[in-house]
């Protein structure tokens, strides 16, 4: 059973690029209670009203309920939460067609420089660059920048 709440969620998570925190789209749903308060102080608009306080459990109740739809609908796509927030994403299941649509999509492997790099930070964290240089013996600037442009570290 959806409530009022779930399309809003769905909306939020649809419209992120790169995904959305369950904390950001709590504070966006509380923010628009705020502006409509403010846009209508005598009148808010009761739609928007209703969740103005909302928390993070609450989030993650819609987010679990949208997705008891979606596989009772037998819909391509679930809500999958990763490092970057939440994110509509195709099921596994669909893998074969979704990869056809990218063929020059391949995962990026690490080179072993790089997979050394990550494996001291892994290892010994927290650290600093030159103790990471020390370790392998090689300056790291490199493998390094790799895994910051990958958001690795």
């Amino acid at each position: 059973m959806t409530t009022a709440l779930d399309p809003i969620v769905e909306a939020l998570i649809f419209a992120s690029p790169e995904g959305v925190s369950t904390k950001e789209i709590a504070r966006c749903i509380k923010a628009a209670g705020k502006t409509a308060r403010e846009a209508a102080p005598e009148d808010p608009p009761e739609n928007i009203m209703q969740h103005a306080g909302i928390t993070e459990d609450e989030v993650n109740a819609a987010i679990a309920r949208l997705n008891l739809v979606y596989i009772q609908q037998g819909r391509a796509f679930l809500l999958q939460e990763r490092p970057a927030g939440w994110r509509i994403m195709s099921r596994m299941e669909y893998g074969i067609w979704v990869r056809e649509m990218f063929p020059d999509r391949r995962p990026a492997r690490l080179s072993p420089g790089a997979l050394e790099t990550l494996a001291i930070i892994a290892y010994r964290q927290p650290l600093t660059r030159s103790s990471i240089e020390a370790v392998r013996g090689v300056v790291i600037d490199g493998p390094l920048q790799t895994l910051l442009d990958r958001n690795m570290v």
